[in-house]
């Protein structure tokens, strides 16, 4: 609909939502972050409370704020799916700039692709992730991307895994910690930001497309767009609700990560989790098991790759939480949808078909 404007007398903005499920449960988990698991069968594993998301978001964005971010101004991540990553979308859209991220399985030049055309003030790097028993060092990959960024653009680097002082090191990066205690001093001293009032189509995040037909297509989406597509496709079409867990395999390059990430809009819990999606293949079994994961969203190859492994998901875990299986990405076979009912507790399979162009769903579906 070509020159159509939305409700032009709105002024509000996505975090909005969010905060005032903290105000009515501050208790309640609002992400919740677990890794793959570790050669000793351990896992890396973080909670945040929604009054926990709401300080820590504020912190950053004081600190954002304090370093000449401005409302349109664009901050770009380049992070695994952690909790993190989360907080500094909030944080971001919390001051009215602009959120753009891509997984650290992005090259330099790939990553850059997409980031630079945004011309990004703040860029926030995890120093590594892990995947498939090994830990990927990026601070070099991370070094490298600033220097193809235009302009001087500040990094934050949050530090979780490689050796001070290694080869890769970023030199002159502000640290994770370093800017949330930065971000408390200033509220203790002025209290929290106030939440930046945008119109309804100020941008909220800056997606992709795939690339494959020449330079990546920025895609904008904004605020009151995504606030009631996200409300309408995970509360009505998903039934999610407070108290449930959203977990959906996914790195920020995927418009599945908003999806997800979205989870606290109606009262949920957004589950991250960092590793490969199949080994080993109970990995993410274990992980939904173990976080009493209420809906559960992975791809038709993850499904076919438990089958393949011999994983009878209903016989070896505790899944009494699990109300339904979402599947994206490709075309889930007929049989897998059988699978899924004979080896995962009867559940339904919900196929959802959206993309990046909506960041949402055409069609969905809804456990009964």
């Amino acid at each position: 609909m070509p020159g159509a404007k939305w409700f032009p007398d709105f002024r509000g903005n996505f975090v909005e939502a969010v905060l005032a499920h903290e105000v009515r449960n501050p208790g309640a988990s609002a992400v919740i972050a677990v890794s793959e698991p570790f050669d000793d069968g351990a896992v890396s594993r973080s909670e945040l409370t929604f009054s926990q998301l709401r300080e820590e978001s504020a912190a950053l964005a004081a600190r954002l704020a304090e370093a000449g971010v401005r409302p349109g101004d664009r901050v770009a991540a380049y992070v695994p799916d952690i909790a993190e990553g989360i907080v500094a979308f909030y944080a971001t859209a919390w001051i009215g700039a602009v959120w753009t991220a891509c997984g650290q399985d992005y090259a330099p030049a790939a990553a850059a692709a997409r980031m630079g055309q945004l011309e990004p003030k703040v860029l926030i790097a995890a120093d590594g992730y892990r995947n498939a028993g090994k830990w990927h060092d990026k601070r070099a990959d991370t070094a490298d991307l600033a220097e193809r960024l235009p302009g001087d653009v500040r990094v934050i680097e949050v530090r979780r895994g490689a050796e001070p002082g290694a080869p890769g090191a970023l030199v002159g990066a502000e640290s994770w910690d370093e800017a949330i205690s930065r971000g408390r001093k200033l509220m203790e001293e002025s209290g929290e930001p106030a939440v930046e009032k945008v119109a309804f189509d100020h941008p909220l995040w800056v997606l992709f497309s795939s690339g494959t037909t020449g330079t990546p297509k920025g895609i904008v989406h904004g605020h009151g767009g995504v606030l009631l597509e996200h409300l309408k496709v995970l509360g009505l079409h998903a039934g999610l609700r407070a108290g449930d867990r959203l977990l959906w395999f996914t790195t920020p390059s995927w418009m599945m990560w908003n999806y997800r990430t979205s989870a606290p809009l109606v009262g949920a819990t957004a589950v991250c989790f960092e590793g490969h999606p199949t080994r080993p293949p109970e990995a993410l079994w274990e992980a939904v098991a173990r976080e009493e994961v209420t809906i559960f969203g992975t791809s038709p190859g993850q499904i076919l790759a438990s089958r393949k492994a011999g994983i009878r998901p209903a016989a070896q875990f505790d899944l009494s939480a699990l109300r339904a299986i979402g599947s994206s990405g490709s075309t889930m076979p007929a049989d897998s949808f059988r699978w899924i009912h004979d080896e995962v507790g009867g559940v339904p399979t919900l196929s959802i078909s959206g993309g990046t162009d909506v960041v949402s769903a055409f069609a969905g579906g809804q456990d009964v």
